[in-house]
């Protein structure tokens, strides 16, 4: 089941009939033969990154004040499994 704001959606994949994952628009899906990859956005999702904003919070000199950077998402496995180690207090 996959919930979408006030309203519950249930669809299954056309090709494999397991249950579909509602993602954000940020959400830029590997070819379909890339399965390394997928297996990485899998992972994400799994561990709480469904493709959400995630910040890096990064000081300016200049300004002395904090800034938040958005981080882009990791397309390997190794790098994944760091992501999620250095983000987790942003997983949803």
């Amino acid at each position: 089941m996959v919930a979408d704001s006030n309203n519950s959606r249930e669809s299954n994949c056309p090709e494999c009939g397991k249950p579909l994952t509602l993602m954000t628009h940020r959400f830029r899906p590997p070819k379909r033969e890339e399965e390394k990859k997928w297996l990485t956005v899998k992972y994400l999702v799994d561990n709480g990154f469904p493709y959400q904003h995630i910040y890096e919070i990064v000081q300016n000199k200049t300004k002395q004040k904090a800034e938040r950077i958005s981080v882009a998402y990791p397309d390997n496995m190794r790098d994944a499994k760091e992501f999620i180690r250095r983000y987790k207090d942003q997983a949803i």
